[in-house]
Parts: C-alpha cells; sequence; structure tokens
C-alpha cells in the first residue's frame, strides 16, 4: 500500500518539523532571562513568527493550483529546503537581537510550514484512500516525536552549560542537517507524478463553495474552540523557572519523559486506537485534558512534574492523534493541500492565540487563573460533539 520512499518522505518532513524546536529553550532563556521581556510579550512574538501555520491555506492554493512545471511538491520543497540553509547561516554567521530574531524564525517556520502542507496533501489523500483513520499520522508525529526526544535534552544542555548566544547558534548548526539532508533525499530518492493541467482558477472557486458547508463549517468551529483555550505552558516555564527554581536539565528531562510517553501514545493509536468511534475519541479528549490540566493546580515540588508527565503522556499522545485524525477526516476530496491547510492554519493560529490569551492570564491573574480558565475553556468545548458529522461511525 505505502512503499518505504513513501514513507521516509513523511518521516524526513516531519522530523525536520521536530528539530526547529531545538530553538525553544535557547530562545526562551534568551526572551525571559536575558532580555528581560514579560509573558504577553514573549506570546506576541510567538504569535508574529508562527504566522506561516495561519496562512497554511495559501501554500495549499499553491500546491494544488500552481504547480511547478506540473509538480504540486518537488520544486517547491527544493525552494523552501534551500531557503531554510541560507537562513540558518545567517543566524550562524550574524546572531539575533529581538527584531533579527522575529524576522528569521519566522522564515524558516515560512519554510517548514509550506513543506508540511506538501507532505501533508499526500497523507490526506492516502488516508482517505484507505480509509486509515490517522495511521499515517501516527507515523508523521511518531517521527517528530523521536527527533523531539533528542530536541528536549540536547536543547536543555545547550541552554544549561553554553552562552544564550552560543546555544541558538550551536542549534543553527544542527538544524542545518535536516534541510541538507531533504535536498538529498529529494534528488536521490523523492518520486512524484505530474499533476495534468486544469482551469485552476475557476476549479478553485467551485470548491471555495465548501464555506457553505454547515458540518464543514461546524467542525471548524468547534477545532478553533478547543485550540483557543488558554494555554498555561508558558506560565508554567516560568514557574518552575523562577517559583519552584528548577534547573534547565531537570526541565530537559521532563520534556523528554513526556516526549517517550507521547510515542507510546502514538503507537497505542497506530495499533488500536483508532479503531474506537471518532465520537467516544473526541469525548475522551475533552474530558481527559480538563481533568489532567486541573492537576497542575497542585505542583508541591518538581516530582509532581514528572509523575504528572508519566501518569498522562501516552493518553496525552493518544488525544492529540485524535483531533489530527478529525481533522484529516473533515477535509473535502481532490483539493486536499489547500483544505487540510485551512484546517490545520486555523488550528494553529486559534493555538496561538491561545498561548497569548494564556500569557495575558499570567500577567494579570496569576498562574492558578491562568489553569482554572484553561480547564473550564476546554470542557465546553463537550457542547459541540453531538452536532458534528462524524464519517465511518
Amino acid at each position: 500500500m505505502i512503499n518505504i520512499n513513501t514513507l521516509l518522505f513523511f518521516i524526513l518532513i516531519y522530523a525536520t518539523e521536530g528539530i526547529i524546536s531545538l530553538f525553544s529553550q535557547p530562545l526562551y532563556y534568551l526572551m525571559r532571562e536575558h532580555w528581560k521581556l514579560t509573558a504577553t510579550t514573549i506570546g506576541l512574538i510567538g504569535v508574529i513568527t508562527s504566522i506561516a501555520w495561519y496562512i497554511k491555506p495559501l501554500f495549499g492554493i499553491i500546491i494544488d493550483y500552481f504547480p511547478i512545471k506540473r509538480y504540486r511538491c518537488k520544486n517547491y520543497l527544493f525552494i523552501n529546503s534551500f531557503l531554510m540553509i541560507v537562513t540558518l547561516l545567517y543566524i550562524l554567521i550574524f546572531g539575533l537581537n529581538i527584531f533579527t530574531l522575529i524576522i528569521t524564525i519566522t522564515l524558516i517556520n515560512v519554510c517548514v510550514a509550506f513543506n508540511d502542507v506538501a507532505n501533508d496533501t499526500q497523507m490526506v489523500i492516502l488516508e482517505q484512500k484507505y480509509n486509515l483513520k490517522g495511521k499515517i499520522q501516527a507515523i508523521q508525529w511518531t517521527s517528530l516525536g523521536v527527533v523531539g526526544l533528542g530536541v528536549s535534552i540536547l536543547g536543555a544542555y545547550l541552554s544549561d552549560h553554553f552562552s544564550v548566544h552560543s546555544s541558538y547558534k550551536i542549534a543553527s548548526i544542527i538544524i542545518l542537517m535536516f534541510p541538507l539532508a531533504t535536498i538529498w533525499y529529494l534528488i536521490k530518492r523523492y518520486s512524484e507524478k505530474k499533476v495534468v493541467k486544469r482551469k485552476q482558477l475557476r476549479k478553485l472557486k467551485l470548491e471555495l463553495k465548501v464555506f457553505q458547508n454547515k458540518p464543514f463549517m461546524l467542525g471548524l468551529l468547534f477545532i478553533i474552540c478547543l485550540q483557543f483555550s488558554p494555554s498555561f505552558g508558558t506560565a508554567l516555564m516560568i514557574k518552575m523557572r523562577e517559583s519552584m527554581h528548577i534547573g534547565k536539565m531537570f526541565i530537559g528531562y521532563l520534556g523528554a519523559t513526556g516526549t517517550i510517553l507521547g510515542l507510546v501514545g502514538y503507537i497505542i493509536y497506530y495499533w488500536r486506537a483508532h479503531k474506537f468511534k471518532m465520537k467516544n475519541l473526541l469525548y475522551f479528549t475533552i474530558i481527559f485534558t480538563t481533568v489532567s490540566n486541573l492537576f497542575y493546580l497542585y505542583i508541591p515540588n518538581k516530582w509532581f512534574l514528572l509523575g504528572y508527565n508519566i501518569l498522562f503522556g501516552a493518553f496525552g499522545g493518544i488525544t492529540f492523534l485524535t483531533i489530527l485524525a478529525y481533522m484529516a477526516s473533515i477535509v473535502p476530496k481532490t483539493s486536499e493541500g489547500l483544505f487540510y491547510a485551512l484546517v490545520t492554519g486555523v488550528s494553529n493560529l486559534a493555538g496561538r492565540l491561545g498561548v497569548a490569551f494564556g500569557g495575558i492570564l499570567y500577567d494579570k491573574f496569576g498562574y492558578n487563573t491562568n489553569v482554572i480558565v484553561s480547564s473550564i475553556c476546554t470542557l465546553l468545548c463537550l457542547v459541540f460533539i453531538p452536532y458534528l458529522n462524524l464519517k465511518n461511525e
């Protein structure tokens, strides 16, 4: 059904997405502990630098309707990988200030997000063709998770053993290997069928009528509300570092533990969980997320954080893939690149605004309020589920 070259395509692109997170810890410490930025400002920078993940529908339109030499993906993957290499070399040579951080990280995200759309276009086609119910997504995110495991430890090590400037420069060198590997793969292993020429804009106009489809729009609204629930991730990071005085390496180990158990969740989803009805999985996702969030109101010491990671990590992987599988299921056929990009782009924007909203809540009302509001907003999403159009139930 899926040959090894196809699997390598899904694995490599998502591994590249995973390695980008190597910047996360060094840049957080740069912004918070070196530049002394507030949680609100850090959240705002995150919203700005992640703009590529909100405009993914634009990349989908380009891929679906404006192929280069009749290739939807291949040449765009080349261009994005080359631009990413150039940007990483700039960071390595010239370093970062707050303005160049915004510009360079935004450009890197553009390259990665565009490649993500190209990859997900093929994923949705195969998922729907063979009714895989998220199995390819499990492969994608397992790849990202395996890389993320190394990123958690390595990011903490770089931040703990090197200056803030040296740590993100070393991260740039490591990340650079992945777009180079992508270019090698495209030359040596990648295979793609040429598309048939068609009346592009006329077809696009017809397909945009999907916005008149009430089940699709309701599903999109459900995803927005779920993702907009104000995140307390930044608040938890500040609490760990500034209230509990937890070391950088221990935070890295926490991330690694969560990643390992998330991978276990992906494997369980691939093996067994995808067989359950989507409606039941969605109910479980919302209730589990709400309850597990509330545990973080009680953190007497760092070992409780490790315990929560162990207790919830695998289930978190299952709930994450449940949401991704639902998003793939509502995508209309024939323009998978555009509409999956639309769904995920809207999801990413709602999520980033949730992070920014969470930062505001933390700065104004404190950590506990941030956690409680996040949990309540997540729980309220239960009201959508009975009205969703769930396929293959």
